[in-house]
Parts: structure tokens; C-alpha cells; sequence
């Protein structure tokens, strides 16, 4: 195998585990809106093994290629703090806080090409899950994006947002793009057959 190819499966492959740690996480902190909404959720087959799933998936992206997994992982906890900005949490910021907190942590271990490159991607994927997830959100009583600023408004944004991850590093768009929708095919898939 060339090289070239070992690091674009390399990236991929992290991609892939980062990916998993997000949704698992994420699954646990929301079992009760999604089982308001009847969506399956992980955490109900995994219990509080989700986390620890999560922590391994993770652990064993940065170990494959940290600086991909860990920057986009980052950006998805700063971008998983816009639905709570005014909360306080147990640390006793609250979402903005945290959310800045963790983007500044980010740029300072990882550069701000990656971090900005990772915000823009994961807030245009999870503009496109509320695009796809608008109805069943509002059966569980959630206003996602979609629904704040508008279904098509939703779509464009995310469109944008994609474009400007890519033209911030092009090199990377390609195989962390992929590593994304494998993921999200192998979910879908696994999903419909339960």
C-alpha cells in the first residue's frame, strides 16, 4: 500500500471513530428526547457503557491521526453548547463559556486552520441533521435550527458552511468528508434494519 493511500485510510478511519464518540455521546445526553421522539438511541442498548464506547472510540481516533480527530471533536462539543448557551453547567460556565472555552483550547493545541476548518464542517453537518431531523424534533418538543431560522435557510447555511470548511483546507475536506458519510451510511443502514 502506498503511502498516500495509508494516510488518506488513516484519516478516514479516524474520521469514522471520532464520529462514533459524538454519537454516542450524544445519544447519552439525549435518551429522553429521543425516546419522546421514538428515534432510536444507542444509550438504550448500551446503557452507561455509551460513554465508555465513546471514550474508546475516541481514544483510538487520536491514535490513528489526533490532529484530525481531536479538532473535530472539539468543534463538535462547541457546537453541541449553541443548543444550551445560557445554562450554567457543572463547571459553572455556562454553554458559551464552554463553547468558547474549548474553540480557544483548540486553536491554541491545534492551530486556527483546523479548528476553523472543523467548525465550519461540523456546524454545516449538524445544520443538515436538523434540515433532516425538523419534524421529529418538533414531536419531541425540540426547536432545532431548521426550525428557528427556517427549513430552506437551514439548507443553504449548511451548503455554505460545507463550501467554507473546503476552501479553508482542501486537502483535508476530501477524506474527512468520506470518513463522514460512511459513518453516516453504516447508521442509516444499521439503523433501518432494527
Amino acid at each position: 500500500m502506498s503511502p498516500a493511500i495509508f494516510k488518506l485510510a488513516g484519516i478516514i478511519m479516524s474520521v469514522i471513530l471520532c464520529s462514533i464518540a459524538v454519537k454516542l455521546v450524544d445519544d447519552f445526553l439525549d435518551k429522553d428526547l429521543d425516546t419522546r421522539a421514538g428515534c432510536y438511541n444507542f444509550s438504550k442498548t448500551l446503557g452507561n457503557g455509551a460513554i465508555v464506547y465513546g471514550m474508546l472510540s475516541l481514544s483510538l481516533a487520536a491514535s490513528i491521526n489526533a490532529s484530525i480527530s481531536i479538532p473535530l471533536f472539539f468543534a463538535s462539543y462547541s457546537i453541541g453548547m449553541f443548543n444550551d448557551l445560557k445554562k450554567t453547567f457543572t463547571s459553572g460556565l455556562s454553554g458559551l463559556q464552554e463553547s468558547l472555552l474549548v474553540f480557544i483550547l483548540g486553536v491554541i493545541l491545534w492551530g486556527w486552520q483546523s479548528m476553523f476548518f472543523s467548525i465550519f464542517y461540523i456546524f454545516s453537518i449538524q445544520l443538515f441533521d436538523d434540515y433532516l431531523d425538523i419534524y421529529t424534533d418538533q414531536l419531541a418538543g425540540y426547536r432545532n435550527l431548521a426550525h428557528r431560522i427556517g427549513k430552506v435557510e437551514c439548507l443553504l447555511l449548511s451548503i455554505l458552511t460545507l463550501f467554507l470548511s473546503w476552501w479553508i483546507d482542501e486537502r483535508l475536506f476530501l477524506p474527512v468528508f468520506l470518513g463522514t458519510a460512511i459513518f453516516y451510511i453504516a447508521i442509516f443502514y444499521y439503523q433501518r434494519g432494527r
